[in-house]
């Protein structure tokens, strides 16, 4: 589903800031772009440190969405260097603090939080810019992917989305938790592989942000 200019809430303003930001990024991943249809691996992690993520429209087969109990993981993730899929630039990956993942799995927040507590967010290169509050320059066409499936685990995140822009999203790799805990937005929290579309990137690192 495509969301045009003006998004609203917290996520919104943050698209916006992106732009003026992306200038700051330290840190490069060494990417290695392939023609890929296939589908990512899916990591497991141990069953008795997760819940699932009960909710009836996932499908992604037989699997079942998991965190691990007491990972928490809230953040948004950016990639250090820009992740260009076609026309389309990954801009951020968030996972929901663990309160939301709780009222997610008990069915009380499906209102506010439409795209549920994992999503990923891009921008359309190609689209008109507009400038924001702080002079930042960003994309007026968006989307933003939510999961179908997804796994959260200190040491393993996975997720599968579909976008009918985008096609397929699925993302395959590890989170970082002590780069997490500490709250660094040097290092690496995430490193694996993003693949959209039938594109794959391999060797992505995403940095933390924790949206202050």
């Amino acid at each position: 589903m495509a969301l045009r200019a003006g998004m609203e809430g917290l996520m919104g303003r943050f698209s916006r800031l992106l732009g003026a930001g992306a200038g700051c990024f330290l840190l490069a991943s060494a990417a290695a772009c392939e023609d890929n249809g296939g589908t990512a691996g899916w990591i497991d992690v141990e069953e008795a440190a997760s819940l699932p993520g009960e909710r009836p429209d996932q499908d992604a087969g037989d699997r079942v969405s998991t965190r691990e109990q007491h990972f928490e993981a809230f953040g948004y993730y950016l990639p250090f260097e820009p992740l260009q899929f076609g026309n389309w630039r990954l801009d951020t990956v968030f996972i929901a603090p663990t309160s939301d993942f709780e009222a997610w799995e008990a069915g009380l927040m499906s209102e506010e939080m439409p795209f549920g507590p994992v999503f990923v967010d891009f921008s359309d290169t190609t689209s008109a810019t507009a400038t924001n509050e702080l002079g930042g320059e960003y994309h007026t066409v968006t989307t933003r992917v939510r999961a179908d499936y997804y796994r959260v685990s200190d040491g393993a995140f996975s997720f599968e989305g579909t976008d009918s822009e985008l096609g397929p999203v699925i993302i395959d790799g590890a989170l970082h938790g002590d780069v997490v805990r500490a709250g660094d937005s040097q290092r690496p929290a995430f490193t694996g592989s993003i693949e959209v579309g039938g594109d794959r990137i391999r060797n992505v690192s995403l940095r933390w942000y924790g949206g202050d």
